[in-house]
């Protein structure tokens, strides 16, 4: 398949939703919208893609061949794990294998240098607007209400000022690329002036908002970014090195000196110490590694780590003080392995030697590029350097739940950088042969994204409204609802306890114990605790409510709904 201006008219769609915040209910997942339209966006591209394939022979490549060996070896251990677990382990494995997919398409895409220039530029372009969000949100808020919200930290259009920061660190490695590499150069004189004064705003500004987030993760990733920019590149284009390298530390100087007066200049910029969350990340891999010590073959169980993590530290006598409800170990291989066990390891350590493999045939390949002069020499270094931001991010936080944005990009870099340094292996057969099965599976995804978008909002809706009329929600035909089915129940049920203050019908109290009791065997929610609790009381379950008590006490030592007996 060629890369032409209709499949880059599907990939600007694709980032059309960084422009726009949507108001979301907070969580990961499906019910941030903007997650379910990147989930839209990428099947519309799989979807282009499969209906323009032509008769060339399939790309499979051995990394290409590793990843799916991986995923395959990552799918065992769901077989053994706790029924109740299943349904959450089983969307992450729907994410690792759509996200193969999505891979795999863009594989089989063949870019010219001026293209994967464009897809870069708009990856930069995304990140800009972040860093524009984030400006507009510090400074002049007043212009803005009605766009992105106000209060708080400024975060542009996602949750966590670590999601944002190694999104605009990634388009930083890429402007520091385009700035660099004479493959990006103009060719008019007025232009690529231009082109470089326009780079060189943007590397201050990208710096300077990736100083003002105040995210470790994103001033390492800067930090690590312009090091291996460096390394690899400051002695054959000095020049253009050093440039890039003065603008982006005396931004980080300007940026770091006003957030150190920022008290004294203005109330805008203030320095938030982060020793709260480094005790709490020390604390969680602690008592991971400790999971992983105590059943590293078979693993706890895909979908159970919330469950398992509290309740593991629930026996040792420690509670969620100061570490907070952890739903995930905060480093995606740790989570796997304590999860998967010896399986989850091995798919995992199978993804890393895919990665190690590509950065030596990226250092391979433009070795060979520099020592015949070519003008596309530093390509495939870039890219691999541009993916640094986000895997550093995977290791320290969990950025493809946060934002599925940053898995399709990550993913998009990935595949270029693969198809660029890796011979081609044509046992795939002719690509005619993937051409209906990989177009059924993207239609499929596109609809399991278009339920899972209108669903989502439907349940927002009755959540703004607090939950005080659910006739929107239960008219939703089950082939749109099941996408939301466990935000669905946990509204429908609290929505229940409601009607039952009014109504006082008995059925309501059993049906929501019943839930209750489910919920609380994979998720860790001091309010349903608490829920339940009244709710066994009301209907004489003494001893049944006090034991609950007495657990959520040991979880939520602080929460003065548990100190006191049940009854």
């Amino acid at each position: 398949m060629i890369f032409g201006r209709v499949f880059f008219l599907f990939t600007f769609l694709l980032f059309i939703p960084t422009f726009f915040y949507l108001p979301n209910p907070g969580g990961v997942g499906w019910a941030l919208p903007f997650n379910v339209l990147f989930c839209v966006g990428a099947a519309l591209v799989m979807v282009a893609c499969w209906l323009a394939v032509s008769l060339r022979q399939t790309v499979i490549t051995t990394t290409c061949r590793i990843v799916f060996l991986a995923c395959l070896v990552l799918l065992l251990p769901i077989l053994f794990t706790r029924p109740e677990w299943q349904g959450t382990a089983a969307w992450r494995l729907v994410g690792l294998w759509g996200g193969g997919l999505f891979y795999f398409t863009w594989l089989q895409v063949r870019m010219t240098a001026r293209y994967r220039q464009a897809v870069l530029y708009l990856i930069l372009l995304a990140a800009t607007v972040q860093a524009l969000m984030v400006l507009l949100q510090l400074f002049a808020p007043q212009f803005t209400q009605h766009w992105i919200p106000v209060g708080g930290r400024s975060l542009g259009i996602f949750q966590q000022a670590n999601v944002t920061a190694s999104f605009i660190a990634t388009g930083l490695a890429l402007a520091v690329s385009a700035f660099v590499l004479p493959e990006f150069h103009l060719l008019k004189l007025n232009a690529e002036y231009w082109r470089r004064r326009v780079l060189a705003v943007l590397l201050v500004v990208l710096t300077m908002v990736l100083v003002w987030l105040q995210s470790r993760t994103g001033w390492l990733a800067g930090a690590l970014v312009l090091g291996a920019f460096i390394l690899c590149f400051g002695r054959r284009y000095f020049r253009f090195v050093a440039i890039a390298s003065l603008l982006v530390v005396g931004s980080t100087l300007v940026g770091v000196s006003l957030l150190w007066w920022g008290d004294d200049l203005s109330s805008v910029l203030r320095y938030s110490s982060h020793t709260g969350p480094t005790n709490a990340r020390y604390a969680m891999l602690i008592s991971t590694l400790k999971m992983i010590a105590e059943k590293p073959l078979s693993g706890w169980g895909y979908g159970g780590f919330e469950y398992s993590f509290q309740h593991f530290r629930m026996a040792q006598g420690l509670s969620t003080q100061g570490v907070g409800i952890v739903r995930h170990p905060h480093n995606e291989l740790l989570l796997w392995w304590v999860e998967g066990g010896i399986a989850g390891l091995l798919g995992m350590l199978l993804l890393v030697l895919g990665g190690l493999r590509l950065m030596v045939r990226a250092y391979w390949r433009d070795s060979r590029a520099f020592s015949h002069g070519k003008t596309s020499a530093g390509e495939a270094l870039a890219l691999f350097i541009a993916l640094l931001p986000i895997v550093l991010h995977c290791q320290t936080e969990y950025p493809f739940y946060l934002s599925t944005l940053h898995w399709l990009v990550f993913l998009l870099l990935l595949a270029m950088l693969d198809r660029l340094v890796s011979p081609r292996l044509s046992k795939g057969g002719k690509l005619k042969r993937w051409k209906y099965p990989m177009l059924a599976l993207s239609l499929a995804g596109l609809f399991v994204a278009v339920a899972g978008g209108y669903s989502g909002q439907k349940l927002t809706q009755a959540e703004r409204y607090g939950l005080l009329d659910m006739q929107w929600v239960e008219d939703m035909p089950v082939w749109v609802s099941w996408t939301q089915s466990e935000r669905l129940q946990f509204d429908l049920q609290l929505a229940g306890l409601l009607v039952f203050n009014r109504s006082h019908d008995e059925q309501l109290l059993e049906d929501y114990a019943q839930w209750a009791q489910a919920y609380l065997n994979h998720r860790i929610d001091k309010n349903v605790y608490a829920n339940q609790v009244v709710v066994l009381l009301l209907q004489r379950q003494y001893l049944r409510a006090e034991e609950l008590r007495h657990e959520a006490a040991l979880l939520f030592p602080f929460d003065k709904r548990f100190t006191q007996s049940a009854y």
